[in-house]
């Protein structure tokens, strides 16, 4: 009953990926440090008055014969919040060495110099430490140093794993995976191993997945049993984290599916366990992230084929989706302008807050983001307020991409429908064009 405040910040998972792209860039040292006991380490605000009953054996009585309270002096196991009061103790003294926090993710602070640099990702008691230099004179000496005097720390040595996400270095590549996470679903919902009629050269969305949504959910709709509703909801949760985390291949099957989680059919049981099948039997694609010159840039498509259009977006950096989304539009489109100018301001909303990192962790202010249409009347209208009789039934929100436009913050350059990454979010789509672009967005090196 004594806490208000519980929350506490976390590392966004688009910000691994953004600093694992960083390393592959920059050519930076990965290393991973862990607080022992991490919320025992933080600090009460001042003047506050916690109190607790004793744990059995230990009570004692007051004059007036009831049991007395402890006041805790101290953060202790099992308090509501515990990790606020552990973070607000371990971000300013951050701060107080010199890092820059940075805007867009609290959790990601940075310092650098003239010759080196330093950055680090916080998730509550894990630091994921990104560094240039590692001699005696290096901000990571120093920086490692400080922390080990001032929190009790473990190094575990060079980053293998974070979150359930497998990170490794070839040579000057860097790349993100889930084969431990996707191995134990494999096992959980296949212990005779995946079904044969999925093999590598198959999709992991049935080609009328829509239909099948569309027919669970419509009026009319029967209730769903609910062991079926509780097996279809582990399943998809647990494939929403992979879709979310490193597999942007499976995130238009997986956004699909939620839409379903109260009305789940067989059929749709089937088509999630059919995106399982393929994770397994692609288990050890993943991100890779390679040196390169081109910034970051985007992708935003649309598909007015159904009566809610799906939105679409990627953003790239060192070759590789570092942000990525599929998702039903909350509004009904008139036409396919319309849809693609709703898909085109979703993303963009995502590219300022990429550009916010961006240039937080560079120290400097980059170029327009290139965001990518494939919709020439779209584009025209991110620019000027043109097809007006078209479009003024349009929500103001929608136009979100023509003030950031106007603010050089994004340029909308034309590509061809054929090369839109942001395509493979939208529609299912067939085998000969779902693995090229796969092994677009994915950065996949030729031999896999």
């Amino acid at each position: 009953v004594d806490f208000d405040q519980t929350h506490c910040s976390t590392l966004k998972a688009t910000s691994l990926r953004f600093l694992a792209a960083t390393a592959a860039i920059q050519g930076l040292h990965m290393r991973r440090f862990d607080f022992v006991s991490a919320f025992l380490q933080g600090d009460l605000e001042p003047g506050e008055q916690i109190a607790c009953r004793p744990p059995p054996g230990y009570e004692t009585l007051g004059d007036d014969g009831n049991h007395k309270i402890w006041r805790v002096l101290k953060l202790i196991c099992g308090m509501q919040q515990g990790g606020r009061r552990w973070q607000r103790s371990l971000f300013p003294w951050f701060t107080a060495l010199g890092f820059r926090q940075c805007e867009a993710d609290n959790c990601v602070f940075a310092m650098t110099t003239a010759g080196d640099a330093l950055y680090v990702g916080c998730y509550v008691d894990d630091l994921f430490i990104l560094y240039l230099q590692d001699g005696a004179d290096s901000l990571y000496a120093s920086f490692t140093h400080k922390l080990a005097q001032r929190w009790e720390v473990e190094d575990e040595g060079e980053v293998a794993d974070l979150l359930n996400i497998e990170i490794s270095r070839q040579s000057a590549s860097v790349t993100l995976r889930q084969t431990a996470y996707i191995d134990k679903l494999t096992k959980e919902w296949f212990p005779n191993g995946p079904p044969a009629h999925v093999q590598l050269n198959s999709v992991p969305h049935p080609e009328n997945i829509r239909e099948l949504v569309i027919h669970a959910t419509g009026e009319g709709a029967a209730p769903a049993d609910p062991t079926l509703i509780n097996k279809y909801r582990k399943l998809v949760g647990a494939l929403l984290y992979a879709a979310t985390s490193t597999r942007p291949d499976i995130a238009y099957a997986t956004s699909m599916l939620c839409r379903a989680m109260s009305k789940p059919t067989d059929e749709l049981l089937a088509a999630a366990l059919r995106v399982l099948a393929y994770l397994s039997r692609h288990k050890q694609v993943g991100l890779r992230y390679t040196p390169c010159t081109r910034p970051l840039e985007g992708f935003a498509d649309a598909d007015w084929a159904v009566r809610h259009s799906q939105s679409g977006f990627v953003f790239q950096l060192g070759r590789a989706a570092v942000s990525w989304g599929s998702k039903k539009q909350v509004s009904v489109a008139l036409s396919t302008c319309e849809a693609e100018i709703m898909a085109a301001s979703e993303a963009a909303k995502e590219a300022i807050h990429l550009r916010g990192l961006y240039n937080e962790l560079s120290q400097g202010k980059s170029e327009p983001t290139r965001l990518h249409l494939d919709c020439k009347a779209a584009i025209d209208t991110a620019y000027n307020p043109e097809h007006h009789s078209k479009l003024k039934h349009v929500q103001r929100r929608h136009f979100f991409i023509r003030q950031v436009v106007e603010d050089h913050q994004i340029i909308v350059p034309y590509v061809e429908t054929d090369k839109n990454l942001a395509d493979f979010f939208t529609k299912p789509l067939p085998a000969r064009k779902f693995f090229p672009l796969r092994k677009a967005i994915m950065n996949e090196p030729n031999e896999s």
